[in-house]
């Protein structure tokens, strides 16, 4: 989504514009709340940072939550919000990519409960039973 909203404000639209143009190519939960907190900023029931922190609380996410902020803040101080959210989303990758590598590796550990419990009984009756046969004692 900021990628989208990046693209957008690179292009020359305006923040509104540009996450109307997400939400209008997108569907989903987060799509569908942003296209209803757009309307209720630009309807002017509540400004435009109250509707971006409902959203990021609604939603659940903690780099929704910073979006936020840095929209609010980059709108206010009148910085290039374009460049902002670059940066942002260059962490948020970074940060997804740590996440990735992390569970990757947990998964040997993870992968010797099954093959303690189901693939090395298995192998030691396919080698230790014809040895068995053979010496007979069976």
């Amino acid at each position: 989504m900021i990628d989208i909203v990046r693209l957008g404000l690179s292009a020359g639209l305006s923040f509104d514009a540009a996450v109307g143009m997400y939400c209008d190519g997108r569907s989903g939960g987060l799509s569908t709340r942003l296209a209803q907190a757009r309307v209720s900023w630009q309807s002017g029931l509540t400004t435009r940072e109250e509707e971006l922190q409902a959203v990021a609380h609604e939603v659940g996410l903690r780099a929704l939550e910073v979006f936020a902020v840095a929209v609010s803040q980059a709108l206010e101080l009148g910085a290039p919000l374009s460049e902002t959210l670059e940066g942002q989303s260059r962490e948020i990758r970074a940060a997804h990519r740590a996440e990735v590598e992390r569970q990757i590796e947990r998964a040997p550990v993870k992968l010797l409960i099954p093959t303690g419990t189901l693939i090395l009984p298995a192998l030691l009756l396919s080698i230790l039973g014809p040895l068995l046969a053979a010496g007979g004692m069976m």
